[in-house]
């Protein structure tokens, strides 16, 4: 029995050394892959950043580069100048309706926040909180 035992030895040593550098190799995996996603995490906010910058930029520049050639022809042409007021007239109102159409959509969130709606202070009167 005792060769039993002296074979047991040899071969247990290389089963714990291949055990050990599979569970060393598993503790790698999981600490690059978390390594990995927080690098990830940490760079989706930038990208974001970066690709909303880029196209504001990118429309700003468009719209400026539209509006001011044309506003400056339609000033320096005489008789263009109904245009110009058109055009400006034009932006005035794109600019209106765009500043109701976010303090409509400050209100939905407002609603959205205070689900029981908002008090009544008059005797009689129904407030509507889904309008």
């Amino acid at each position: 029995m005792s060769a039993e035992a002296t074979n047991a030895s040899p071969v247990a040593d290389p089963l714990r050394s291949v055990a050990t550098a599979m569970a060393t190799a598993a503790e790698a995996v999981r600490d690059g892959a978390s390594s990995a996603a927080t690098r990830v995490q940490s760079a989706v906010p930038a990208t974001g950043r970066f690709v909303s910058r880029f196209v504001y930029s990118t429309c700003y520049f468009a719209a400026y580069g539209v509006t001011f050639p044309t506003l400056f022809v339609a000033q320096v042409i005489p008789g263009l100048g109904s245009i110009g007021d058109g055009l400006v007239d034009g932006a005035t109102a794109a600019s209106t309706v765009i500043e109701e159409m976010k303090a409509q959509r400050a209100a939905k969130r407002a609603a959205a926040a205070n689900p029981d709606g908002p008090e009544v202070t008059e005797q009689g009167v129904e407030v509507c909180a889904n309008v």
